[in-house]
């Protein structure tokens, strides 16, 4: 069982990642989000500090208030608000106010699409020049076939990452951006472009819009699921996400649980177990580098062509698509019943499919479902986003299929 399963509200520090590019490079768990930033910039002596954040929470909490007073004059810039899936405008625009506001740390409070668009606007900063900060620039950059940039320079501005939803771009250093002229979801890394601190703040996590929450919580429980039933997880990867599946499900019970008996114990207890299930479910992808499947493919261009939803991209896609390969292959069909068991047995279940497991862990958490629950019922932008899906850079990492094997689990996702 993992280090982490159980941890209580202990805090502790830990490397991100156990490899040599994240020496230096380190998380805090059960954070202090004050206390902890002011101790990381003194240790970095950082004296221009820029601040991102969602735009809820400034106006919604006293977490940004609390920041800014906490570090006073050393904020020399704030923007609040990021748009879904990180449009390239505020990438760049987070890019141009790091050169304006000669900033030398950059701290972003807010989800996934804050915590992309602040990796890639480093990236930006350092890679293109500050009068040539335009989407035709960044866009430049993307090798168009594989949808992602290569050999971009490593940053050079401190990041702090504090996450208030469970997709876990935080630990990744690729992170994705949408093209507004395209609508297309590309990615950009380089190999140090992680943050340099990420902290988990249950406190500041639970401020988090319950849909946001429990929908990236789907996002996270799809990280595991697509690495468990690739063909290229190895029986070692299978155990470790085994029990980073079962620390998430038990993570978002307890959350459940928590807001419906208004028990904040409870629900900061799911918070915590959340987020290190949350980081846990990405070592697949980032240690082994087993890709992820056409969950996330369909979803990176779902999300960003209709306005879906991050983490409701995961709520509506996994399942058609694990249902999908369980047709094709027998050997998918096994592999499915060894998620299933890990799932019934954590729930005290009986469910005959993964997919059907699925289906009604997202029902019972009162989250979008089909296409037709978030509006999408238009063939041409079905059709679209299975265009789109072929050249994503998860669709095109391997062979993920035709279009038609793409349109056909669309067209299951449809509900109608």
């Amino acid at each position: 069982m993992s280090d982490y399963n159980n941890y209580g509200s202990k805090k502790r520090t830990i490397q991100q990642l156990p490899v040599p590019s994240r020496k230096g490079h380190n998380a805090i768990l059960n954070s202090n989000y004050l206390e902890d930033i002011v101790d990381a910039i003194g240790q970095w002596s950082c004296q221009r500090i820029f601040i991102v954040h969602s735009k809820a929470l400034g106006e919604n909490t006293d977490v940004i208030e609390n920041l800014k007073e906490k570090l006073g004059l050393f904020v020399v810039g704030t923007k609040s608000g990021v748009g879904a899936h990180s449009p390239y405008e505020d990438v760049l625009e987070i890019a141009r106010l790091l050169h304006e506001k000669k900033a030398d740390c950059l701290i972003s409070i807010g989800s996934s699409s804050y915590s992309d668009a602040s990796k890639i606007a480093r990236l930006m900063h350092t890679n293109l020049d500050p009068d040539n900060l335009t989407v035709e620039a960044m866009e430049a950059l993307v090798d168009q076939d594989k949808g992602s940039a290569a050999g971009l320079k490593d940053p050079t501005t401190r990041l702090i990452l504090i996450p208030t939803s469970l997709s876990a771009s935080e630990w990744n250093n690729n992170s994705s951006a949408t093209n507004p002229q395209t609508m297309k979801k590309q990615h950009f890394a380089s190999e140090h472009a992680a943050p340099d601190l990420i902290l988990l703040d249950p406190e500041v996590a639970s401020t988090s819009p319950r849909k946001l929450w429990l929908s990236s919580g789907i996002r996270a429980v799809d990280h595991c699921v697509e690495t468990m039933v690739n063909e290229k997880c190895t029986e070692e990867v299978f155990h470790h996400m085994e029990d980073a599946l079962a620390v998430l499900l038990k993570g978002l019970r307890a959350y459940k649980e928590g807001e419906s008996d208004s028990n904040q114990s409870d629900l900061l207890d799911g918070i915590a177990n959340c987020q290190i299930g949350a980081r846990n479910a990405m070592m697949g992808l980032i240690l082994w580098s087993i890709p992820m499947g056409l969950s996330h493919a369909i979803g990176h261009q779902l999300g960003s062509a209709c306005g879906v939803m991050h983490g409701v991209t995961s709520c509506i896609m996994l399942a058609p698509v694990l249902r999908y390969n369980a047709s094709k292959s027998e050997k998918q069909k096994e592999v499915q019943k060894r998620v299933l068991g890990i799932w019934n047995k954590e729930f005290e279940s009986d469910e005959p499919s993964l997919a059907d497991a699925v289906v009604n862990f997202v029902k019972s958490l009162e989250l979008p479902s089909t296409l037709k629950d978030v509006g999408v019922t238009n063939q041409a932008d079905i059709e679209k986003v299975a265009e789109r899906t072929m050249t994503d850079a998860f669709g095109a990492m391997e062979d993920m299929g035709t279009k038609e094997d793409v349109l056909a689990i669309l067209e299951s996702a449809k509900g109608i």
